[in-house]
């Protein structure tokens, strides 16, 4: 299938195809809102042809539909019809489960997205869990005050990665995964990585696009003999 994938992050919403290997993008922010980025979509690709969507939104998605407004858009994301604005048929995921989909070669993996909040995902066997990791404490602070971008400004590269480097394998052993994937825009401030632990790559997100149409169950039919998806 042709698929458009729509990664819609707190600052910046990428566009991507599974036919085509450059991406667009356009910024997002507080004030987004679901018509704006269908809108501002559609302008950007409209040379690209496609027959489904996979959109990743950051917030919670649950049996395909987003059950929240994300906190770093604006309002009216819950009830969109976005197949409806977009023309074509559309299957959302959490933005971080889309890229750690993307990302999962097998076995128990954690993935972690570093980039304006911290995004997080367990994925075994057939089974897509979505976490919210980054409210975890963290001495007087939580995960996404530190782990994230305004954790990095406010705290230098140096203390950033030392965090970093003593958070992740913890969490990895806490959820006995196999593997941890560092996604997102701030995995490539780390000058090094801990032990079972890679860099996962925006790109990723087209792969996760297109096992979420043509390797996973409908997500808002409940259908859970093949994978499920919380």
């Amino acid at each position: 299938m042709d698929i458009l994938v729509i990664d819609i992050g707190g600052t910046t919403v990428k566009l991507w195809h599974t036919a085509h290997e450059e991406h667009r993008r356009f910024e997002s922010g507080k004030s987004l809102t679901p018509e704006q980025m269908v809108e501002q979509t559609l302008a950007a690709v409209q040379d690209w042809q496609w027959e489904a969507v996979a959109l990743g939104l950051p917030c919670r998605v649950s049996n395909g539909r987003p059950i929240e407004d994300p906190h770093n858009l604006g309002p009216g994301w819950v009830g969109y019809n976005f197949a409806s604005a977009l023309s074509r048929p559309v299957r959302i995921m959490n933005d971080a489960s889309l890229q750690a989909l993307g990302s999962y070669d097998g076995g128990r993996m954690l993935f972690l997205g570093l980039g304006t909040a911290v995004g997080s995902t367990f994925i075994t066997l057939h089974l897509i869990l979505s976490l919210d990791l980054g409210r975890l404490p963290y001495g007087k602070e939580r995960l996404f005050e530190l782990l994230g971008d305004e954790g990095f400004e406010t705290l230098g590269t140096k203390k950033w990665q030392n965090i970093v480097l003593d958070v992740v394998p913890a969490l990895k052993t806490a959820l006995m995964a196999d593997y941890v994937v560092l996604g997102g825009g701030s995995v490539k401030r780390l000058d090094e990585l801990p032990d079972s632990v890679r860099r996962g790559h925006n790109r990723t997100v087209v792969e996760g696009g297109r096992k979420l149409w043509e390797e996973l169950p409908d997500p808002t039919q409940n259908d859970s003999s093949a994978w499920i998806i919380m």
